[in-house]
């Protein structure tokens, strides 16, 4: 089994940048740092809009599988393309990423390739 093919989706990593301005410190997103990085959401939590006086919003928990190489950091932003690279591109998902947490390959594999990280995902929309 080629694991590269379970990757049926790409994402986009956004990271946030200090720099100063004068004596202030300002925090900005800046460019996408990576772009197409093959990746899969695996576990999806979708939850029912909430309704509110005020406004609905929309609050999910997914998590995401990608390579281990991926720098993926705490807070940064990506925008997942679903289904990209099957050439049925769904919808794209805009979420925050926790902190990943790294699956090395063990020792002594019996299937090659198993190496990769989680990311649990945080998206939150007010529609």
């Amino acid at each position: 089994m080629n694991w590269a093919d379970w990757y049926t989706d790409t994402v986009d990593i956004y990271r946030v940048t200090t720099y100063k301005q004068g004596n202030l410190t300002r925090r900005e997103r800046g460019e996408a740092l990576y772009t197409g990085v093959p990746c899969r959401v695996y576990q999806s939590d979708s939850k029912a809009i909430n309704m509110t006086q005020t406004a609905a919003d929309i609050r999910q928990d997914d998590k995401l599988a990608c390579d281990i190489s991926v720098d993926i950091r705490a807070g940064d932003m990506l925008i997942i393309h679903r289904g990209a690279r099957l050439g049925r591109p769904g919808p794209d998902i805009r979420a925050f990423a926790a902190d990943p947490n790294l699956y090395y390959e063990p020792f002594g594999a019996v299937i090659p390739g198993l190496a990769h990280q989680e990311i649990r995902l945080l998206q939150e929309e007010r529609v």
